[in-house]
């Protein structure tokens, strides 16, 4: 009974990772989550205690638990810009900047946070607080809120950590 028991709890996490990763390559995807998966199993059934390894096993899928609970959603799955499944960091992102709350946007399909030190490039003739910027474009992130949710802007971010350290509008 319990192998059965731990075979369903590592198909359960197998299925719950796979359907949790974020970026739409099934290639990558998969990979990743099939170790996972088969991982808890082996260890499960090699200790004829372990009424107790379920319970360990079930906290590789705690991060996903939480995303799936918020609404199952492919934008709360993508809330974690920085993580790709290979654990390596996104340098920079393209797409079109979304507004979601003061200081937290979207481009492409990252979301990110805006900082004190973020700089901002304009295409366009005017900076969001309504100033003319100088020939280099750099405006101040004064009113990025307001300009980001007035009209649609494509961009190029550049990022450290989940915060924007450049947004270049791109036409």
């Amino acid at each position: 009974m319990r192998k059965i028991v731990i075979t369903g709890v590592a198909v359960a996490l197998a299925l719950g990772l796979t359907a949790c990763s974020g970026d739409g390559d099934g290639k990558t995807a998969a990979a990743p989550s099939s170790p996972v998966g088969s991982a808890p199993a082996p260890s499960g059934s090699a200790t004829p205690d372990a009424s107790s390894t379920p319970g360990g096993a079930s906290t590789p899928g705690t991060p996903s638990t939480p995303e799936g609970s918020d609404g199952s959603d492919a934008p709360v799955t993508q809330n974690t810009p920085t993580a790709r499944p290979g654990g390596q960091q996104i340098k920079s992102a393209t797409g079109r900047l979304r507004y979601l709350a003061p200081g937290k946007f979207t481009v492409g399909n990252v979301t990110f946070f805006t900082a004190n030190d973020t700089v901002l490039y304009v295409a366009g003739s005017t900076c969001p607080d309504g100033s003319t910027p100088p020939d280099v474009s750099r405006c101040s992130m004064t009113g990025f809120d307001d300009w980001a949710k007035a009209a649609p802007h494509n961009a190029t971010v550049r990022f450290s950590g989940q915060a924007a350290t450049l947004i270049r509008e791109t036409q």
